[in-house]
């Protein structure tokens, strides 16, 4: 069974697919969601989103806080700062640049 997951930042919408499963960085720890998911609103913090179809992971994005809604098999995220964990990452502050060039080599849930 699939879901909709929808990355919205606010230049552009930067993913709207169907997909089985999707692990987001929580504030409390890191939330698996999954089709029929109880409804929920969360924060977010620095972390990697792991995004699943046909159990293998078919995209990872590095994410810098936010909010998470889950509703009648709709997961929606809200974030200003998320990349491609692929890219290149840029930063005006040097702290935050190393903790997110470290946290984005990281593969927790392959």
């Amino acid at each position: 069974m699939s879901f909709n997951l929808q990355i919205i930042s606010p230049d552009e919408s930067v993913f709207d697919e169907e997909i089985e499963m999707v692990i987001i960085p929580g504030t409390e720890g890191d939330i698996g969601v999954l089709s029929n998911h109880m409804p929920l609103i969360t924060s977010l913090r620095l972390g990697n989103i792991y995004i699943y179809r046909d159990k293998k992971i078919i995209k990872k994005f590095l994410v810098n806080g936010g909010i998470l809604e889950v509703f009648e098999n709709k997961c929606t995220l809200l974030t200003e700062d998320i990349s491609d964990s692929e890219s290149k990452i840029i930063s005006n502050d040097d702290e935050l640049s190393k903790r997110k060039t470290e946290i984005a080599s990281r593969q927790f849930y392959t």
